[in-house]
């Protein structure tokens, strides 16, 4: 996500919806609870709007800070969170 913001100055990036398996993206509710999404960005405006879209969708959304921080635990193939599930009760 760092080197994408590179390439679009100007942009402000939000990662997001890129740690879940792609066939459980269109279940944000599971086991009677919501699927933790986490999301990561630098610029707190569009980090919100993404927070808003996360909880209208039905995903419990989790920030991990800026691209810098949240963005490497949530990278695949070897992020700490990549392909992780939490569902919040």
């Amino acid at each position: 996500s760092e080197v994408f913001s590179e390439f679009v100055p100007g942009a402000r990036v939000v990662k997001a919806f890129n740690h879940l398996d792609v066939n459980v993206l269109a279940q944000p509710q599971v086991s009677g609870g919501q699927r933790a999404m986490f999301y990561a960005g630098d610029d707190a405006a569009a980090k919100a709007a993404v927070r808003e879209v996360l909880d209208a969708i039905g995903y419990f959304p989790v920030d991990l800070g800026t691209l810098a921080v949240g963005g490497r635990l949530s990278e695949l193939p070897f992020g700490a969170l990549s392909s992780t599930q939490f569902v919040k009760i």
